[in-house]
């Protein structure tokens, strides 16, 4: 071991933690969501004047969320090819308006004139290889369905979600919190209740009643947040509740015009439910192998290599003082890995 982790491991016995392995507090990022998110929100641009916002606001993410949350390992998930097929080929119409549709097969050749979101994609997973970070892309399978596999059956202790995504957040409890780099919040089960009046386990029926534009899931028209908690104040509670119970208190409220808009949507509902739960994934045994092999697969940090690619890419100044920066995110997850 060097003598610099030699020095932080040192540093690291002094402090009063109760961490004990790799996987004692776990960082699962859902890639694609942070890099769109940097990539639209960062005008950073290196020493060419060339836009480079995807790469740095991306890195500079996931090492923000390593020091808030103290992560012992990182796990970056992206979306796999053809990963929204099974939703597509039971809603034709799910997720028609995207127009982000690269994949991260780095044996395409980029097309002159393609614009710089494919070719920043494709560069930060080359820094990304360089960390002491796990990277998951699963064929056939979106980021969403394998980051809830991992929380729910893979990873047994903390773990921290980071997406802006509002779906992670049925995913809560004692164990998983999601850290949204947008609002610079960690949610807890707690939080999750105070901001929208529902409870975790409940939180994808409001989803399925509100549909997501984004994905192009329509949902019940005229019935918004508040005027579902109006209606069902249970959602708050720690019971879980299902579209069939939804439906029938609705059904035995026939003089309510909003009760019937809920109880005419019962198709609309459990076609959503099928598409936005994320509570009971459905992921084959063969891509459940495929998660477990690529978790086995973490590169160590190449901090020369790392170094090498800001140079090229004429990005020196977007980490200021790469020593300190590294020994605050990276360091501790080599350590870590080192005794896995």
């Amino acid at each position: 071991m060097s003598s610099r982790y030699l020095k932080l491991w040192e540093e690291l016995k002094k402090e009063p933690i109760k961490i004990v392995n790799r996987n004692s507090r776990v960082l699962i990022v859902d890639g694609l969501n942070t890099f769109i998110r940097s990539y639209a929100a960062s005008p950073v641009t290196n020493d060419d004047g060339l836009h480079v916002g995807g790469i740095s606001g991306t890195i500079l993410s996931i090492g923000h969320a390593i020091k808030t949350v103290d992560a012992t390992r990182v796990v970056v998930v992206f979306d796999g090819k053809n990963g929204s097929k099974q939703r597509r080929d039971f809603f034709p119409e799910y997720k028609a308006s995207r127009k982000f549709k690269i994949r991260l097969n780095r044996s395409e050749e980029l097309e002159e004139g393609e614009d710089s979101q494919k070719r920043q994609l494709l560069r930060l997973v080359e820094y990304l290889e360089q960390m002491p970070i796990d990277i998951v892309t699963i064929e056939g399978a979106e980021a969403d369905d394998v980051i809830a596999y991992m929380v729910q059956e893979v990873f047994k202790e903390q773990c921290y979600i980071m997406s802006s995504d509002k779906d992670f957040l049925q995913l809560i409890n004692e164990r998983v919190q999601v850290w949204s780099p947008t609002k610079k919040k960690l949610y807890y089960a707690s939080d999750v209740l105070d901001e929208y009046g529902i409870t975790p386990q409940n939180f994808v029926l409001h989803r399925a009643v509100a549909g997501d534009a984004s994905d192009n899931i329509p949902g019940v028209d005229g019935v918004g947040l508040k005027t579902l908690l109006k209606l069902y104040p249970n959602l708050g509670g720690e019971e879980r509740l299902s579209v069939k119970q939804i439906i029938e208190e609705a059904k035995q409220q026939p003089k309510s015009k909003k009760y019937m808009a809920i109880a005419e949507s019962e198709s609309i509902l459990e076609r959503n439910l099928i598409l936005m739960s994320l509570q009971d994934v459905n992921i084959s045994a063969t891509k459940k192998l495929s998660i477990i092999s690529q978790l086995d697969r973490t590169n160590r940090l190449s901090k020369m290599k790392l170094q090498s690619l800001f140079f090229q890419d004429r990005m020196s100044g977007v980490i200021r003082n790469f020593d300190v920066w590294a020994k605050e995110t990276l360091y501790k997850l080599d350590i870590f890995l080192l005794g896995k």
